[in-house]
């Protein structure tokens, strides 16, 4: 691929991710909808997932009231986009990268669902950017994290 067309292809993807951030600021259902179907135009549904991520981490920078909604009304972005797994995955990263092990102080029941030890949860609020934050609190509080029942061998 030459240099000029990617830059041609950096370009258009930086004006869907603006575009998208711009709905998202709006906090309007139809209006992610409708980006969402805008979105069908790029190659893959990869393409269409990065874009919406980029422009949830920027909302989370520069709109982060705008973020917490989106976060809070996710299911919107499905399925293309899954942040509840997205957290999840987040979470288990830095667990593992912090020393904690699968199946003693936490465990992914599903892409969606994390059982957590205390001393877990607690490590899964420190040092996060603002998404972060946002994604790892919602996961916590509204997905039903609970510790696991270590007493049954996880």
């Amino acid at each position: 691929m030459s240099p000029l067309k990617s830059v041609k292809n950096n370009r258009k993807e930086r004006l869907h991710t603006e575009v998208a951030l711009d709905v998202f600021k709006a906090r309007n259902p139809a209006l992610v909808i409708a980006v969402k179907n805008f979105l069908k135009v790029l190659p893959t549904p990869q393409a269409i997932e990065e874009v919406l991520k980029e422009a949830t981490y920027e909302l989370a920078e520069v709109d982060p009231e705008a973020c917490r909604w989106l976060v809070e009304n996710s299911l919107l972005l499905m399925p293309e986009l899954d942040l509840k797994a997205e957290a999840c995955t987040l979470a288990v990263q830095k667990l593992k990268a912090r020393g904690f092990e699968e199946g003693q102080d936490f465990h992914q029941e599903s892409r969606r669902q994390l059982q957590l030890s205390e001393a877990a949860k607690s490590q899964l609020q420190v040092g996060n950017s603002v998404l972060e934050n946002l994604m790892l609190e919602e996961l916590l509080q509204r997905i039903g994290v609970k510790p696991p029942d270590l007493s049954v061998g996880i």
